[in-house]
């Protein structure tokens, strides 16, 4: 009997699916869900300040492209996930050189202030390419995370990232999430007659895995890399989860040991593509 009430319960999703239009959009009535080709600008989000449920949320949509302009010097924005909670946008690597031998001292901060965003701890990870040491800091120089290479000469460095684990390469991930970090290049060693290089970035860690930008280990001073912000909504923010659901309450752990309470509407256990939970409206109850 439950089989067959499954089986029943399968061929009317499926009938919804195929012939009932997807009445809910990504975005508020009237306002764009998509910005260029390929990037969707799904509610919390919006472009312009009467589709974004607050002012850090507001994109800008450019000549076809994405910017956040509340945060990080208005980075490109790269895509934006509902069940992950996280905002992937486009930022620099910092990149040391220098021509002698010897110590490379080079820093480079990151800050997104007093916004609802954080750097995100299970969707990025920290990657040092070079010789030398890289490391992560928080404002009050405590140590977030970092990692050392060694460099074997006449070593070929491979286009595999799979083999970033020591070798002029090395990456680790990172414990707590973030508000603001700095990270400090050191101890630069040059190989061969080539002038001393690193490049260390806290970067999204899929991206990076499947190589979804410019080729690794290439020391561009105006290189770009991808990095996923987690995004936090809280009662003063104006939304409603979709079906009237009650949000869920996450907590953010920091890495000073503090706790940043956040909420979070979830999509009911069926649902298609175009649904967003963050519109009363923008997902279907099918009853199941």
């Amino acid at each position: 009997m439950k089989l067959f009430q499954a089986y029943m319960h399968l061929l009317i999703f499926l009938s919804l699916a195929a012939t009932s239009p997807a009445v809910a959009k990504y975005a508020k009535t009237w306002c764009n869900d998509s910005c260029g080709n390929n990037v969707t600008i799904p509610f919390p989000f919006g472009i312009g300040s009467d589709c974004a449920v607050n002012e850090w949320y507001i994109i800008e949509c450019n000549n076809s492209t994405p910017y956040l302009p509340a945060v990080l010097n208005r980075p490109e924005v790269l895509g934006v996930s509902l069940e992950d909670q996280t905002v992937t946008v486009s930022t620099p690597k910092i990149t040391g050189c220098q021509n002698t031998v010897g110590n490379i001292s080079q820093t480079v901060s990151m800050n997104l202030g007093g916004s609802p965003f954080f750097f995100s701890r299970s969707h990025n990870k920290f990657v040092f390419e070079g010789c030398g040491t890289a490391s992560m800091k928080t404002d009050d120089e405590s140590v977030v995370t970092g990692c050392s290479t060694t460099c074997v000469n006449n070593f070929t460095l491979s286009s595999d990232i799979n083999k970033c684990v020591g070798n002029r390469c090395c990456q680790t991930t990172i414990s707590r999430y973030l508000r603001s970090y700095s990270i400090h290049l050191i101890g630069l060693e040059r190989q061969g007659v080539d002038e001393a290089c690193g490049s260390a970035f806290l970067v999204d860690q899929t991206s990076y895995d499947e190589q979804r930008f410019s080729d690794p280990f290439i020391y561009g001073n105006d290189s770009v890399i991808p990095i996923s912000l987690l995004w936090t909504l809280t009662n003063s923010d104006q939304f409603s989860c979709c079906n009237d659901g009650d949000p869920t309450r996450p907590v953010v752990g920091m890495f000073n040991d503090t706790q940043v309470d956040t909420l979070k509407c979830v999509l009911p256990r069926l649902s298609l593509p175009e649904d967003n939970p963050y519109l009363k409206d923008g997902c279907i109850d099918y009853g199941m």
